[in-house]
């Protein structure tokens, strides 16, 4: 996870690791299968994707977080830009200064991060804050 480490510190991205981790421990709880799914995809493809010096370790774990959102709630993808601006992520290339969420058709269920800058802008910081903690931005 060398590789992940130094691309995360160059590209100034916040660890998706932990947020992905989370979608696992509620996956474990509602859905056994799809959680054995994403381990062994994880085992199988993500890890030697990330080890081969020709990837983009980056671009793996932001195709692993599509796929956990994908097993987890139908939904969307969006990339938020510095403004607060929302319009469709594709998983194509996307400034490494974008939120990255999968907003769940439920509007009940909160917003699932896959890709956050180190240093949001107070937009992302704000949208983050009430789609993902469910918190109002305090004045």
């Amino acid at each position: 996870m060398a590789r992940l480490e130094e691309a995360l510190a160059a590209a100034g991205v916040e660890d998706p690791r932990p947020f992905y981790r989370a979608r696992l421990r509620d996956l474990r709880e509602r859905d056994p299968a799809a959680l054995t799914e994403s381990v062994r995809y994880y085992e199988e493809v993500v890890l030697p994707r990330v080890a081969d010096e020709a990837s983009d370790p980056l671009a793996e774990w932001l195709a692993y977080g599509r796929r956990l959102a994908e097993m987890s709630e139908p939904g969307r993808l969006v990339e938020i830009d510095h403004e607060g601006r929302a319009r469709p992520y594709d998983g194509r290339a996307t400034p490494r200064d974008r939120l990255i969420l999968h907003l769940p058709d439920d509007p009940r269920i909160p917003a699932f991060v896959l890709g956050m800058p180190r240093d949001p802008s107070p937009a992302q910081r704000a949208t983050f804050e009430l789609l993902v903690l469910g918190k109002l931005a305090e004045d």
